[in-house]
């Protein structure tokens, strides 16, 4: 039995394919696969489990995987108590078993049996001679179904991966392992686990990273751990030669290519005046090396289609250079996608929002030294003017 405690989709997704994989091939020798069975938590009927649980005649342990314990519903948890209850008071399991919990109280008690197994303790609180693992850590011996590493540690060669025993139970020896392992998969908070992490995939895509790869990756992307992932992958298989580890110029390549993208991220959420997320997403530009010249075109670009927009034909728009300049008939399509946030803007505060643009641009351009702040000014007043317009739209 494998527990995955933890939220980060990306090591339980990596340890159920793991442990799955495993499970199959442990059946190999049989005279079909094993019966794989999954679970919806939220919907399970009653009762059901031991029939899952039961080997077939012929087609060896059956895998059985519960994801999302913590929306289990009664009759799962019920079930599941009466399993591992049996299983801590000497049954001989018969199946593999794969749980998932996210965090919580629901499902409390299983987790503690689950946890009592993983320790080796008997229904009388006893341990297992030779068992050394602490409940609900990833102990160095295989527990059930999992190899020694924590399935979201950053430490390991393949982070999120977990090896699989056969679940047969046939040494009754007091010396046997524990029934049940339970492992770590939540997120990786510190800026130098996610930098280890990467290392780890680099070892198992068998391609070097830079380190200074690896920080130009997390300073662009950690706070997205999903596509962290995703593009870390893909640089290693995909970016410069091969042969060579992955560097900085590489990654910063890469990166630069998402430029344009990320300049309109940050104006479609300061029109609609998300200020946190127009912060973050300008936080995130200027860390991939977007240019802050072209983090105010994009802005400026945003408010002179608002402009367009709020202007009444045949009115022309304002005629001149540089920001101010008149705008060409805008598509149909992105009409559509701008229209929304228009409601949230009158003249006085597009006007203000052109004139917090312009400052910015001449800051940038060298009449500010610092650059950074500059663009956080402007994002700041122009989420403060769209904050207001919504106001007083809601009433």
């Amino acid at each position: 039995m494998v527990l995955l405690l933890g939220r980060q989709e990306v090591f339980v997704r990596r340890a159920l394919d793991s442990l799955k994989a495993q499970a199959l091939a442990s059946g190999a020798g049989d005279f079909g696969p094993p019966e794989v069975t999954e679970i919806s938590a939220g919907e399970y009927v009653a009762g059901a489990l031991a029939q899952y649980l039961s080997p077939s005649l012929f087609g060896g342990a059956p895998l059985v995987i519960a994801r999302g314990l913590e929306d289990a519903n009664a009759g799962l948890l019920d079930d599941l108590v009466t399993y591992v209850t049996g299983l801590r008071d000497g049954a001989e399991p018969q199946a593999h078993l794969i749980l998932t919990h996210a965090g919580g109280v629901r499902g409390k008690k299983v987790l503690d049996l689950v946890k009592q197994l993983a320790a080796g303790e008997s229904a009388q609180g006893g341990r297992s001679a030779g068992d050394s693992a602490k409940a609900g850590s990833a102990s160095s011996a295989k527990a059930g179904s999992a190899s020694s590493a924590k399935a979201g540690s950053a430490s390991s060669a393949k982070a999120g991966s977990a090896s699989s025993a056969k679940a047969s139970g046939k040494d009754s020896s007091a010396s046997k392992q524990p029934l049940a392992g339970i492992y770590s998969c939540d997120d990786l908070k510190k800026r130098e686990d996610k930098e280890k992490f990467l290392a780890s995939e680099a070892a198992r895509l068998k391609r070097p990273i830079d380190p200074a790869a690896a920080t130009a990756l997390v300073d662009a992307l950690g706070e997205e751990f999903t596509e962290l992932v995703s593009v870390a992958d893909q640089l290693l298989e995909t970016a410069g030669d091969l042969d060579k580890p992955l560097d900085e110029g590489a990654v910063k390549a890469y990166l630069r290519g998402r430029v344009e993208t990320t300049g309109f991220d940050i104006a479609d959420a300061a029109v609609a005046g998300n200020v946190g997320d127009a912060l973050a997403k300008l936080r995130h530009a200027r860390a991939v090396g977007v240019e802050p010249v072209a983090i105010v075109a994009a802005v400026g670009m945003k408010l002179r289609q608002l402009l367009q927009l709020a202007a009444p034909p045949p009115a022309p728009l304002v005629v001149g250079e540089g920001l101010l300049a008149e705008v060409k008939p805008m598509p149909s399509w992105m009409a559509n996608k701008i229209r929304p946030a228009l409601r949230y803007w009158d003249d006085a505060r597009l006007g203000a929002a052109l004139q917090a643009v312009s400052k910015a641009d001449e800051q940038v351009k060298g009449a500010s030294r610092d650059p950074d702040y500059a663009l956080e000014a402007m994002v700041l007043e122009i989420c403060r003017r769209a904050s207001a317009g919504r106001r007083q739209n809601a009433r």
